[in-house]
């Protein structure tokens, strides 16, 4: 899955979709759990793994210098910034992974053995995608040159690492796969000339998105050095975030008359989970096929609303109404799921405006 619990086997295995085997869950309710942050006000999720540990970023107490600082109105300023770090959270304990020499990191994903990845600033000034294994951050590197940038966006269980890179020869951004420090470049679709690699589990497939020559996006399934389309709802667009370990993907695409629905794909085909809101995105799908993500749509009172959703025995439900009442918190992304059905979701406090990443815990 996209910055989440990568999952093991491969497309040819047969699949249940959507709505499997714990689908009684939709009755399901939620403890929460506030990851906190690192020192200041913010923190966000990346990934979750099968037993609780998250991974995502956080600000930081400290400050850092901003430059250039230019004058205002005529007279020096005082200009600094809040670092964000990668982090790591497990037995209420948020870890600070620190950076690869700059002000910066974000933790996008782990896996079952705690290898978190992400992107972190250099030394030089370069954002490139990361591995930390038990404290120690490496370097992955680029296609293109220590100067240019990269980000890890997935990892499998067998350390394999799947992102996006500055292109050889710094033409624009392309999917890669990292396996024992070897990055390879995975293409585009169609003549396209850019795509990112969001998801991979454990048999090594990995799913993510691409441009082509008429410069729509189509979601793409990479296996045994191919990459293939998987098409669309009949509209030119789709987007591919997630894959569990039966090989179930899951995106969204426009139909005929551009509207947008979420979707599941397995075994070549292409199923609409119907419409949800105004735009609705899948982030993750676990083992049973259960599907969290972000829904827009507009309230009664015609205000837009950004917020988490699971899908579930074919129904989506917010989450925020599965939490306890009361809790001042707004569930406004969800960004992964694992085989326990624990969540991972960002939320803003809507009495001190802080964004926080949460875990939700089933509670029955």
């Amino acid at each position: 899955m996209h910055r989440r619990t990568m999952l093991a086997a491969g497309l040819a295995s047969a699949v249940t979709l959507a709505g499997a085997a714990d689908a009684s869950a939709a009755t399901t309710t939620y403890t929460v759990t506030d990851l906190g942050t690192l020192g200041y006000i913010s923190s966000s999720g990346g990934g979750l793994n099968d037993a609780g540990v998250a991974s995502g970023v956080s600000s930081l107490g400290t400050t850092v210098p901003v430059t250039p600082c230019p004058p205002r109105y005529g007279k020096p300023q005082h200009c600094v910034e809040h670092p964000q770090h990668a982090f790591s959270y497990g037995n209420g304990v948020m870890t600070d992974l620190g950076t690869l020499g700059g002000n910066n990191s974000s933790a996008t994903a782990l896996n079952a053995t705690g290898t978190v990845v992400g992107s972190a600033d250099t030394a030089a000034g370069a954002s490139h995608a990361f591995v930390d294994r038990s404290g120690v951050m490496t370097d992955l590197g680029t296609l293109d040159g220590a100067t240019a940038g990269s980000t890890a966006l997935a990892v499998n269980d067998a350390g394999q690492v799947v992102g996006y890179s500055t292109a050889p020869g710094g033409t624009g951004d392309v999917a890669f796969l990292d396996s024992d420090g070897t990055m390879t470049d995975l293409g585009t679709i169609d003549g396209g000339t850019a795509s990112v690699a969001n998801g991979i589990n454990d048999a090594g497939v990995v799913i993510g998105n691409s441009d082509t020559a008429a410069s729509d996006e189509i979601g793409f399934v990479y296996q045994n050095g191919t990459i293939t389309a998987v098409g669309t709802l009949g509209g030119p667009n789709s987007s591919v975030n997630a894959i569990n370990d039966n090989g179930v993907v899951t995106g969204s695409s426009q139909d005929a008359a551009d509207v947008s629905h979420p979707f599941v794909y397995a075994n070549g085909k292409m199923t609409s989970l119907g419409t949800y809101n105004i735009d609705t995105t899948p982030q993750a799908i676990n083992d049973n096929g259960v599907i969290v993500g972000t829904t827009y749509g507009v309230d009664a009172s015609g205000d837009p609303f950004t917020h988490a959703f699971i899908y579930q025995s074919g129904t989506f439900q917010d989450l925020t109404t599965l939490i306890p009442a009361g809790s001042g918190w707004q569930l406004t992304d969800a960004v992964a799921i694992n085989i326990n059905g624990q969540i991972l979701v960002d939320a803003t406090n809507t009495t001190t405006g802080q964004n926080h990443a949460l875990r939700l815990n089933p509670s029955s």
